[in-house]
């Protein structure tokens, strides 16, 4: 049943679902009861997994909120085509208690068809922080990646003997520039003269293109350490770093965890990475759901000072990085924490500051 629905869903064209809204959907939840007890299930929707970074951790969070509370965790993946992320959205609704997303696109659909699923309970990560959430049975987790940005261009900027470190990106858009953000500001306060490479590669999956530009960066530019903010074309730039014998950040997840096993090789560019703890955050919000704590309808801004943005700090990085520089980080994050050093974001920020952060820097 869920399958032949799905498959209706998909031919539903967008003009019609964005007409119609979820109409057909109404009151078709069949789930028991009202109650946060009565939560025996939980669905991650994705793209795809697989991307040893944001899904992935992600993914891990939720299936071990399955196995240590006893419920269903499924991932539900829908693949690259955006037109899927509504009718996969209803499908997942009528048959799982708590369903899980990431990004604005499910936001906007969900606002059509929130209230057609009374009994469900819908978790939003990484949402935006200008989103004014309305919708009393979602809860809204915001990161606050800047703060983390900032410790590793710091981190970055102490582990380089050039002088300048680089920062390849996906898409240009707000959220990215908010990593760009914070990345300068933690460099500059690093090494006031020191210089900062970026480049945006357009897409979240070319390698090709992603090495190219970690290439110029060294080549060109002199970075000896290079962070890379392009999900799965990131693996392009720690080839670069592999192949000219640098070091690499990684993002999102402890990458070099991911890539140990399987290409030690890369895994040993990987000095650390700049991690949301999905995993952590989605399995503490599980958890309360399912006690009943969790405050459906609010939206909250988890940063340093909840331990969901950190650096990785793993036996490699502790082998690598030296004391002295690993107390200036953890005495930068005790700042941030407490309030004492504040970090600008690129939300809300003039184009013109961004611009002047960016040329700023520029090598």
């Amino acid at each position: 049943m869920k399958k032949q629905m799905a498959i209706f869903l998909s031919l539903v064209t967008a003009g019609s679902i964005l007409l119609t809204g979820c109409g057909d959907q109404k009151g078709a939840s069949s789930k028991s009861g009202d109650g946060d007890s009565e939560i025996k299930s939980v669905a991650f929707v994705t793209g795809a997994l697989g991307d040893k970074s944001f899904a992935d951790l992600a993914w891990a969070g939720v299936k071990k909120a399955g196995e240590d509370y006893g419920i269903e965790a499924k991932a539900v993946e829908y693949g690259s085509d955006k037109a899927k992320i509504t009718p996969t959205l209803l499908d997942t609704a009528e048959a799982y208690d708590i369903v899980i997303f990431t990004g604005n696109e499910f936001v906007e659909a969900l606002e059509r068809c929130y209230q057609d699923y009374p009994n469900t309970k819908f978790i939003g990560f990484d949402i935006d922080p200008d989103y004014d959430l309305k919708m009393e049975n979602v809860f809204a987790i915001t990161y606050m990646q800047h703060q983390g940005e900032f410790l590793a261009g710091a981190l970055a900027q102490r582990m380089s003997s050039t002088g300048t470190i680089g920062c390849v990106m996906g898409m240009e858009s707000v959220g990215i520039n908010d990593f760009l953000v914070g990345y300068i500001q933690g460099s500059t306060h690093a090494n006031p003269n020191g210089k900062v490479a970026s480049s945006y590669i357009g897409s979240f999956s070319d390698t090709t293109k992603a090495k190219e530009l970690a290439l110029v960066q060294v080549q060109q530019n002199r970075a000896d350490v290079l962070h890379q903010v392009a999900g799965g074309a990131g693996l392009g730039v720690f080839s670069a770093c592999q192949e000219k014998g640098i070091w690499g950040i990684g993002v999102d997840a402890d990458q070099r965890e991911f890539f140990v096993d399987s290409q030690p090789q890369i895994a040993d560019t990987i000095l650390t990475s700049m991690t949301k703890r999905n995993d952590t955050s989605l399995y503490k919000t599980i958890g309360e759901t399912i006690k009943g704590e969790t405050p459906y309808g609010t939206k909250v801004k988890w940063g340093v000072k909840e331990g969901i943005i950190v650096l990785a700090e793993n036996d490699y990085y502790q082998k690598n990085v030296p004391q002295e520089t690993r107390d200036y980080i953890d005495g930068l994050e005790g700042e941030i924490a407490a309030g004492e050093l504040k970090v600008e974001t690129a939300y809300g920020m003039e184009q013109s500051r961004l611009v002047q952060l960016r040329d700023g820097v520029k090598p």
